[in-house]
């Protein structure tokens, strides 16, 4: 993270001006540095260790209007398979799209109507897909799958489709994971900022189908350096993950509460029922 306060550069010893560099917390203690100084993160070995990472996991992401998952509208989805296969759907969603969400995720008002599925018609696709993975009890790996389930959840109920048993479930969330495995981890926490560290290749930030493939593959990656986490029974890394959202969430509320910040930190996962601000 950048260094907010001006000092010694733990490498070279020279002047770190505030702002100018990087504020990096190992050992407990919490250094300075200049960018070309600072340590670079490695991740944990690759184990020999077997777990669920060794079996079929499905990726599974969304894109939407807007950052509410209670009131976003999805304008593309994908599913990706342990085989190679994918399933995606771009969604004419119904209402305009945001250009702060065109920036992010490249899809425009044109597009959808263009080459768009018209929202229930997609909607009712994507729910029986993800259904039937849920049904095989296979896992289904999302990154801030909070996001990805109540949106999902919202949308059905919107347009009077059959809603799916989220009780059911087994997700699996790296952002969770590599929160649990790396607590002192100070830096940017968002997909395309964990795949370097977990050698996980994301072709394509913010696009469904891409998103979807790196959540699974950084799921693997994450267990597969952590025999804590591999070992673990799919059902029971869900029943954790509810736990440590949770425990994770508070500290977060600290934090804001702390600071002063007027917001509030979802203890939900993965479905939320309530608006986030």
């Amino acid at each position: 993270m950048i260094n907010k306060f001006s000092g010694s550069c733990g490498r070279c010893r020279r002047r770190v001006d505030a702002g100018g560099g990087q504020a990096v917390k190992a050992g407990g203690r919490w250094s300075t540095y200049h960018h070309e100084c600072a340590p670079v993160r490695v991740a944990p070995r690759i184990g020999t260790h077997p777990g669920w990472h060794d079996l079929p996991i499905v990726g599974f992401d969304l894109e939407g209007t807007v950052a509410e998952p209670l009131e976003t509208r999805i304008v593309s989805a994908a599913l990706t398979y342990a085989d190679g296969s994918q399933e995606s759907w771009l969604v004419n969603p119904g209402v305009p799209i945001p250009p702060d969400a065109t920036a992010l995720h490249g899809i425009s008002d044109d597009m959808v109507t263009r080459d768009g599925q018209p929202a229930r018609k997609a909607l009712a696709e994507i729910g029986t897909a993800v259904a039937k993975v849920i049904a095989a009890s296979t896992p289904l790996a999302a990154f801030c799958a909070q996001y990805d389930v109540t949106a999902l959840h919202t949308e059905l109920l919107r347009h009077g489709l059959p809603t799916i048993d989220w009780n059911r479930a087994v997700i699996i969330d790296p952002s969770i994971l590599h929160k649990e495995v790396e607590p002192d981890w100070f830096d940017r926490r968002q997909l395309g900022d964990l795949c370097p560290y977990y050698e996980v290749n994301l072709a394509v930030a913010h696009e469904a189908a891409s998103d979807a493939r790196a959540a699974a593959d950084l799921a693997r990656s994450i267990a597969a350096r952590h025999e804590r986490i591999a070992r673990m029974s799919p059902d029971a890394l869900h029943r954790a993950q509810i736990r440590w959202y949770a425990e994770q969430g508070r500290d977060l509320q600290a934090y804001f509460d702390r600071t002063g910040r007027n917001e509030t930190a979802s203890l939900e996962w993965p479905l939320e029922s309530k608006r986030r601000r």
